[in-house]
């Protein structure tokens, strides 16, 4: 005769709890993923990062904060691209303030010849929001700002943007020219974007050496 040995009460329980820790565990696990690809998303306010598939040129390990995306387009401005001029050497017409005099960053290829702003302020009257926190200034505006007193406001200030046509920068992402990120306010306004690229592409990509 054959006997089946049976599990005991604290046996079962055991195997209970294991298996509902399990499955807490890979329910956490779908919905991190899902939240992290809806912050990824290709949508303004986020960062567009090149893949190390494009080598050489302006866009080579550039990072960039999408402004704006939409049915027209994709535009944005490369962030990790220090110059060499403070905004009065470039733009002397500016006289921006001793609070603003800081390091001009090329934004882009696409009208150089211009100033773009991106700040976080308090005083909101004549900027466009990229998000609740970001804000993006062109003309007269980024003018009147640079030459104001306010230390309070972070500004980050472009000669040209970057611009992509409808569904080209897709095609782009397709191809894996391009990896995204959500957009990070602190790694936005850093005082040093020397790493900014290499931090982000090996998180974003997968690359962890």
């Amino acid at each position: 005769m054959i006997t089946m040995k049976t599990h005991t009460p604290n046996f079962q329980i055991f195997l209970t709890r294991t298996i509902l820790v399990l499955l807490t565990c890979f329910i956490y696990s779908i919905s991190l993923a899902d939240e992290n690809q809806q912050s990824s998303q290709l949508k303004k306010g986020n960062f567009l990062i090149a893949s190390d598939s494009i080598e050489t040129g302006a866009l080579a390990k550039s990072v960039i904060f999408i402004t704006q995306h939409d049915t027209a387009g994709t535009s944005g401005f490369i962030v990790n691209r220090p110059t060499n001029l403070n905004i009065n050497e470039a733009f002397p017409e500016t006289r921006a303030s001793s609070a603003t005099n800081k390091t001009l960053y090329f934004g882009g290829p696409l009208h150089t010849q211009y100033l773009f702003m991106l700040t976080q302020t308090e005083f909101t009257r004549g900027v466009f929001p990229v998000r609740k926190d970001v804000f993006f200034a062109a003309g007269k505006e980024v003018t009147m700002r640079l030459r104001a007193e306010n230390k309070r406001d972070k500004i980050r200030t472009f000669a040209g943007f970057i611009s992509w046509g409808p569904d080209q920068l897709k095609d782009e992402l397709a191809k894996g020219d391009w990896v995204l990120a959500p957009g990070d306010v602190t790694q936005l306004f850093a005082k040093d974007t020397s790493h900014l690229w290499k931090s982000l592409y090996n998180r974003w990509a997968g690359k962890w050496m």
